[in-house]
């Protein structure tokens, strides 16, 4: 990354923290993109060249995630290779070093939205999001049909979402883990048998 790219960057963090505190000390409605940009010691026209709106500060670093689990899901050949790839992700997010600040990102956007309803829309919109472009990933990569590529993407979301509630932490988050893969393969189990029995 060059000169100019490290001080865009930069930048682009110091309207994020500034806005950050804002929010926590006078809430989202009432911070006003000048003062942002007055915090961050730029003009509100500045601020609008690295973001369009003051959630897309809060949702800065939504995808972060999505680009890693899609690059996961180039890295396979098989859909059966799929599921116990990404339950190793999962396992592992917090402590590998290329998805670690990722996932303090998105544990911290989480706090944001708990803390913010307004934002409840953006949110779900997110994760809408993540289903779409995981779900075309496995299309693209010739790994599913489109509707077991939907299922697929929509029990990585669930799961995605599970492990990012406001309860889990970086202490519990290994047995977390472990338990909502359990979870979902009994209710697995379960649906074969039903379908068997039927």
């Amino acid at each position: 990354m060059g000169l100019r790219e490290r001080k865009k960057a930069r930048k682009r963090q110091e309207i994020v923290t500034a806005a950050l505190v804002l929010f926590a000390q006078h809430g989202f409605k009432n911070v006003t993109v000048t003062a942002i940009a007055q915090q961050a010691h730029i003009t509100p026209k500045t601020l609008f060249t690295y973001f369009n709106s003051k959630a897309d500060i809060i949702f800065c670093h939504e995808t972060d995630l999505l680009v890693a689990l899609q690059h996961l899901i180039q890295q396979q050949t098989s859909i059966a290779n799929v599921w116990p790839t990404f339950h190793q992700f999962i396992a592992h997010l917090p402590l590998l070093t290329a998805t670690k600040q990722a996932t303090r990102d998105m544990q911290q956007l989480i706090k944001q939205v708990n803390r913010m309803p307004e934002l409840k829309d953006r949110y779900f919109q997110m994760w809408a999001h993540y289903i779409d472009g995981l779900q075309n990933t496995l299309i693209q990569q010739r790994l599913a049909d489109q509707l077991t590529a939907y299922i697929f993407a929509q029990q990585m979301v669930l799961i995605l979402q599970m492990m990012f509630a406001p309860e889990v932490t970086l202490h519990n988050w290994e047995k977390r883990t472990t338990y909502v893969f359990t979870k979902l393969n009994q209710v697995a189990t379960l649906t074969n048998r039903e379908s068997i029995i039927d």
